[in-house]
Formats: C-alpha cells, sequence, structure tokens
C-alpha cells in the first residue's frame, strides 16, 4: 500500500505544523509525523517539515525514532527495519553526517513501536526480542467453545491456551498499540503449521475467520467492536478456526497489519534460515506459540536446513523441574542425517543437554523425542523441557559477520567463537495423562 493509498483511509490526525516552534513536545511531532503520512508526504519531507517548526528541546533522535514508526512500511525490508533507508532519509532530510545518521536510525529500530503481539510474558518491544519467541500467551485456543475478546483484554497476563483438539477450534490473538503516539487500526492472520523448529512459511496453514471465512480478522476493544486504538489500548481478535485432523502438535502463529506497517506477509517471505530467523526475531508484530503438554512418551517434531548448502545446528534442551531420575532421549533415524543422544538420564532438574548435527542442504527431518519421568511414565505436570535449535555460524561463514551483529556478541568476534542463532524452540510441559 502507498502512502497515497493509505492516507485515503485515514481521516487526517492533525494539521501539518508549519509555523517556527510550533512543536513543542513528542505529541505534537507525532501528530505532525502522521500528518505529513496521511497527506502523502515521503519521509525525508516529513523529516524536514518537522524540524523547522519543532523546539530546539526536542532532538534528532526524536525525529528519527517518531518517523521512523509514522512510516514504517517505507523501511521494511520484508525481515527487518532496514536502519540504511532511515538513515539517508535522515541524512537527506537533516543534512547531517551519514556516521550520525546510522546511529540515530539504528537506535530507533531497537525498540518496536506500533502493535505488539508479544514472543513471551516479557516481551515490550526490544529488538531483537532476547529470551524465547515461540512462548506467546497472546495467541490463545479454547477448543470448540468460543470466547469474548474482551475476557481476554480484561485477563491481559493471563494464558487461555487449550491443547487443540482434532475438528474445530476458536483462537485468537491479543495485540496493543506499544509506544505509537496516534490511532491505529490493526488487522490479524493467523496460521498453524506442524509442531517442529525453523518451520518455513511454505508449510503454513492458513486459518480463516469465523464471520464471513476471511484471511484478515478485525480486533476488537473493551466495548465490543473494531476501532481505531491509541497509545496503550489492547484489543483482541475476533474468532478464527482452526481445524487439525490429527493431535499432533501445532505451532500457531499470528501475524498483525496496520495502517503505518501494512506490508507484514509472511507467505512472501524467501526461504533461508537467516530470513526466517531474522523475520520472527525482529518483528514486534508477530508471535508464535509452541508449547503443549506431553501427550505421550516418545513424540516427534519437525526441523528444517532451509539453506542449499551443508549447516550446523545445535539441539539444546533445558530441563525445568524435571524430577532427577526421568530420562531423556533425542534422535533422527534418517540415514541421510541420523544422529541419536542415547538415553540420559537427568540428574539435576534443571539439566542442559546440547546435541550438534550437521544437516545436508534443504534438509527437513523428524526429531525424536522420548521423555519419561522415574517412573517410566509421562512429566509431572510442574515439569517443563524446552528444546531449542539453533544454527550454529561458525568463524568465516558467509553469515558471521551478520550474526555477531545481530547478537551483538563482540566477544564472539574478538575470540573467533562460533555465534549460535535461535531458530525456535518447543516446550513440553508436563502432563496429567499417566
Amino acid at each position: 500500500m502507498s502512502n497515497n493509498s493509505a492516507a485515503s483511509k485515514k481521516g487526517g490526525v492533525a494539521k501539518k505544523a508549519t509555523a517556527l516552534d510550533s512543536i513543542r513536545n513528542i505529541q505534537q511531532m507525532w501528530d505532525a509525523a502522521i500528518s505529513s503520512f496521511n497527506d502523502g508526504d515521503d519521509d525525508t519531507t516529513a523529516i524536514y517539515d518537522i524540524y523547522k517548526s519543532m523546539s530546539p528541546k526536542l532532538t534528532f533522535q526524536d525525529i528519527s525514532n517518531v518517523v521512523g514508526a509514522v512510516f514504517g512500511a517505507t523501511y521494511w525490508s520484508g525481515l527487518q527495519m532496514d536502519y540504511t533507508i532511515l538513515s539517508k532519509s535522515l541524512v537527506q532530510g537533516l543534512g547531517i553526517d551519514r556516521g550520525l545518521a546510522d546511529q540515530l536510525a539504528q537506535n530507533s529500530f531497537q525498540q518496536w513501536r506500533g502493535m505488539l503481539c508479544r514472543k513471551n510474558i516479557a516481551d515490550v518491544g526490544i529488538i531483537p526480542t532476547p529470551g524465547s519467541y515461540t512462548e506467546s500467551l497472546d495467541i490463545v485456543c479454547n477448543e470448540n467453545t468460543p470466547l469474548q475478546p474482551q475476557q481476554l483484554i480484561e485477563n491481559w497476563n493471563n494464558e487461555f491456551w487449550k491443547t487443540p483438539q482434532i475438528g474445530k477450534n476458536y483462537i485468537y490473538t491479543r495485540t496493543q498499540n506499544l509506544g505509537f503516539l496516534g490511532d491505529i487500526t490493526p488487522t490479524v492472520q493467523m496460521f498453524y503449521t506442524t509442531g517442529g523448529f525453523n518451520q518455513p512459511p511454505s508449510s503454513w496453514i492458513q486459518c480463516f475467520t469465523e464471520s464471513g471465512s476471511k484471511t484478515h480478522g478485525d480486533v476488537i476493544l473493551l466495548n465490543g467492536k473494531p476501532g481505531a486504538m491509541g497509545q496503550g489500548v489492547r484489543g483482541a481478535s475476533e474468532a478464527f478456526f482452526f481445524n487439525p485432523t490429527s493431535a499432533d502438535h501445532v505451532c500457531v502463529i499470528a501475524v498483525v497489519s496496520y495502517d503505518f506497517f501494512d506490508d507484514n506477509n509472511p507467505l512472501n517471505l524467501k526461504p533461508g534460515n537467516w530470513n526466517s530467523q531474522t523475520w520472527i526475531t525482529h518483528n514486534g508484530a508477530a508471535a508464535w506459540h509452541n508449547t503443549d503438554p506431553q501427550k505421550k512418551a516418545e513424540e516427534s517434531f519437525k526441523f528444517y536446513n532451509q539453506d542449499g548448502t551443508e549447516e550446523k545446528f545445535a539441539f539444546q534442551v533445558n530441563c525445568r523441574n524435571v524430577p532427577v531420575g526421568s530420562t531423556i532421549q533425542l534422535r533422527n533415524d534418517d540415514s541421510a542425517a541420523k544422529f541419536d543422544t542415547g538415553v540420559i538420564e537427568i540428574g539435576n532438574e534443571s539439566q542442559h543437554i546440547e546435541k550438534i548435527v550437521t544437516l545436508p542442504a534443504y534438509y527437513k527431518g523428524d526429531l525424536k523425542v522420548k521423555i519419561q519421568g522415574p517412573d517410566g511414565k509421562l512429566l509431572p505436570t510442574h515439569a517443563a523441557v524446552e528444546i531449542s535449535m539453533a544454527w550454529i555460524v561458525e568463524h568465516g561463514h558467509r553469515r558471521y559477520m551478520d550474526a555477531a551483529a545481530q547478537r551483538k556478541d563482540f566477544a564472539a568476534l574478538r575470540n573467533v567463537q562460533d555465534i549460535f542463532l535461535p531458530l525456535g524452540s518447543f516446550t513440553i510441559t508436563g502432563s496429567n495423562l499417566k
């Protein structure tokens, strides 16, 4: 969507400031940037007009932050916000040195300002996302019983998740306007895929809304209606249908788009380990839910090498409250990439296990995970096992410098150490089943 077409959908938020010193605070700067966007101006024009009208108490960093959010679709590369585009516009609009512009733009894109869908309970929009990005409590499943979106908003930090049943399930997405000082009208898409790691979008199945079978659902506010969302306003999507045909574990994915960030379509994402990893860790308006209770002793999860080259990966297991004496085994039976950890007995409730493997180009495999408690039964309800997949980027790899910059792992860079890029995780929680 172009700026002009977007502007035709939105009424003016505020008149563009033209008088000297007419932008005296951050809110007025946001109003001016949004007005420029709605008028169909390009970002460089907005930057220049704001600078000429703003109080000297405001800064170049303020301009970078505000314009970077309002003109977000201008900077989105399909994978992440590209600071070099914003930097060039800052140089043209302000006449500053490119080095300073780079720093301002990089600072701006370290914080998501817009609609946020939390990837974990602590997610406050820091980019790249710290911690797990596959434990979203903003993705909701309530089996075949519908929920009122207002329930999800009123109980914002509560997890609503029931293991999807075979057949019809109602699923929802929560989202909030995080730090965008203007009105946003978002829509939501939802997808699912087989439980596992690093699944390419080509394996995702799109879900449709309960009403109208649409691919994009409205976000409902506390008043029970969709509408514009100002800063801090929370909402929950209308219901989507989710119809799995087996009891296998699944991953559910949510993607939010809105007026100022309208190109958030993962189905257009080009395959590749770097692309998948970067897209989810740098996209505040997307989230995954990869958490399910244990269903049987041995379960299977899909994993991929999306690149056309042989690559090295690590499967990492982190135990949480797993009873001492329990056993865990990871294996892949395919002769093209066969591996087996053997049966490992847990000697510490928070034990860490790691298995490094090399996978052929474009490999798709099945990770068999067998977990049993010390009594030979399934794990108790208070236990959890998080299984993560990481891409090991070795020194000299074509992506080594990119990986070091993304992770800000300057110690690894100095010491010529491997860099581990997370590719996703699946958390198996304890079960009441015997």
